[in-house]
């Protein structure tokens, strides 16, 4: 397997022009190892390794790994968001570094001398798959993408498996086009098999193999020192502050007025989040595309858990095709070390060099509603209040969406009503999916039907409610004409901890996520908790993605049309409405059951 991969990357080498050999020119302390690597595993070492934080021996040949990235003139200090993973081949002929997110051990980019493969992230889902072709950055193929589901999530503790393991898998997930380009496609699935191999070799010991490695004149193993001197000419001064730009695919969220578009800043230097801003322009007339002409303007923000930033749009006309691209504006003349790889140093804008389009379709929207009510004794007061809401719903949401142009194909709602699950036989009440207007009466009947009694102490299961709310098997598809709305009423905290709840809120706001990106979710609950060891503040989601929250209880449950209004602004130019987000002043109090 080992001659057989060095021959075929030799052979990707050659196709795309270049020679291994002028790769390892130039290089102080006795040139490249000539130690012959015959061992069936991977040695680890941690002493005589230079500026390294651990190097690899295989079998394939030698790795050297930096946990934190920066350039001489930057100090690390641990704040770093990327690493470096460096193969050299037993014969010191090739060589590439893979850039990748340390958080998580997610490539950003693998870096040749001859060029750079780009991982863009414009969403949960899609890997698109980019190249410097040397005019710019072109797309090689887009991949189905799941982070969760990458070998090396759940092995963080070792860095240099869960990098190669992900690697692999990323570049193996692919279609072999690569837009034609026969060279890239065997260079990538040349690697990918490469990275494959070894992330699945075991860890080894061999005393005897690591005395016999070549020492440099440092005192230093020589692999070390000449895979330090192509990195630092091929990552520390030709990627490390270079900025390239990458607008990723459009994602819907409302088939004719909105979408979120997306970008990617590719530089290791997380510096260009200090000396400039960066975003989305966007226009119906492509010659418009320049910052100050666009109709519509957006910035991103892209910190160290995302590889990519996205902006969200409102107000586009049905059926119309948009232009778009990224772009980085310098806040001064002053660009730190930060060099566009596309466009002149001292240029105060960079842009994207490819533009991409979308057009929009017709302003028709189906919306998919589960109402999580609560029904416990505490909400005899107002619970009539919450179920007139519930059967009015319809009609406010319809003289809405036609207020702002929106037509409403069909409305979908169920009923979850929830109580204590520790105390009371029948705590969760959950209703079928009503058609609206059709199966209004059905609806009517079964809402009619709730009343408010048990619960026991203060705090409800309203994390289970959301839990079955978020498990609904019909949600309408993510294709820009589905909308998913979940509502929740309570008065009260909800119960958490073993013993209470079986509910974690970190695994619940992942099953959100998990959700169509037309989703929103808006709570009717209060701030506070009264036990804070079996009780949770509902103030804890407000971080949640598409999140309304409205706290005071005594307005929000009478004044649902507001709320239902800031939904419908969601969808149109009018954006979001700020809806009971400051935190309470005070103690909260709640009814006792």
């Amino acid at each position: 397997m080992k001659r057989y991969l060095f021959t075929a990357f030799v052979m990707a080498l050659f196709v795309m022009g270049f020679s291994a050999s002028n790769l390892g020119d130039d290089i102080d302390d006795g040139g490249t190892p000539s130690t012959e690597i015959d061992i069936d595993g991977i040695i680890r070492l941690d002493a005589k390794i230079g500026e390294w934080d651990a190097a690899y021996v295989t079998e394939m040949g030698y790795f050297c790994y930096k946990a934190d990235i920066t350039a001489e003139n930057e100090v690390s200090g641990g704040n770093s968001n990327y690493s470096a993973l460096t193969y050299m081949s037993e014969d010191g002929g090739d060589y590439v570094s893979l850039i990748s997110n340390k958080n998580e051990n997610i490539p950003t980019q693998l870096v040749s001398s001859e060029g750079i493969v780009y991982f863009s992230f414009p969403n949960d889902s899609i890997l698109e798959l980019l190249y410097d072709d040397g005019k710019g950055l072109v797309m090689l193929d887009s991949i189905a993408y799941t982070k969760n589901t990458l070998p090396g999530f759940e092995n963080k503790d070792d860095a240099f498996k869960a990098i190669l393991s992900n690697a692999a898998l990323l570049l193996k997930k692919n279609t072999g086009k690569f837009g034609g380009n026969a060279a890239i496609s065997t260079l990538i699935k040349t690697y990918a098999e490469l990275f494959e191999q070894i992330s699945i070799k075991p860890y080894i010991t061999d005393d005897k193999f690591v005395a016999e490695i070549e020492i440099g004149n440092s005192g230093d193993y020589q692999f070390t020192i000449t895979v330090q001197r192509w990195y630092d000419d091929n990552v520390t001064e030709n990627v490390y502050n270079v900025l390239s730009l990458w607008t990723g695919k459009a994602t819907f969220k409302v088939g004719g007025s909105s979408c979120t578009l997306s970008g990617t800043v590719f530089c290791p230097s997380y510096t260009y989040n200090d000396y400039g801003t960066y975003g989305i322009i966007c226009d119906a007339d492509q010659s418009n595309l320049t910052l100050g002409n666009a109709e519509y303007e957006g910035t991103g923000y892209q910190d160290k858990n995302d590889l990519s930033f996205s902006v969200d749009f409102r107000g586009f006309k049905p059926n119309t095709t948009y232009y778009y691209r990224a772009y980085y504006k310098f806040n001064s003349s002053d660009h730190g070390n930060l060099v566009p790889k596309y466009g002149n140093p001292t240029d105060d804008v960079i842009y994207d060099t490819t533009i991409k389009s979308f057009t929009t379709g017709d302003n028709i929207l189906t919306v998919d509603v589960v109402m999580c009510i609560d029904v416990t004794g505490s909400m005899g007061g107002i619970i009539n209040t919450v179920k007139n809401n519930a059967i009015e719903f319809y009609d406010l949401f319809n003289e809405s969406c036609t207020e702002e142009g929106i037509q409403l194909a069909a409305l979908n709602t169920q009923v979850i009503a929830f109580r204590d699950k520790n105390v009371d036989r029948e705590w969760l009440n959950i209703s079928k999916t009503y058609s609206l207007p059709v199966e209004r009466d059905d609806f009517n009947t079964f809402v009619n039907g709730l009343y408010a009694d048990g619960g026991g102490d203060t705090p409800e299961s309203g994390l289970e409610a959301l839990d079955a709310a978020f498990d609904k098997e019909d949600w309408g598809v993510d294709d820009g004409y589905h909308r998913q709305v979940v509502i929740l009423w309570t008065d009260a905290p909800y119960l958490i901890n073993s013993g209470y709840s079986d509910i974690v809120l970190s695994e619940l706001e992942e099953k959100w996520n998990a959700m169509p990106s037309g989703r929103r979710l808006v709570l009717f609950a209060p701030y506070g908790y009264e036990d804070p060891s079996y009780s949770g503040d509902w103030g804890n989601l407000d971080d949640w993605t598409n999140l309304i929250h409205e706290t005071d209880l005594t307005n929000g449950f009478n004044n649902f049309e507001y709320i239902l209004k800031s939904i419908i602004g969601e969808l149109t130019s009018k954006g979001r409405s700020e809806t009971g987000r400051n935190k309470a002043s005070r103690n909260v109090y709640f009814r006792p059951n």
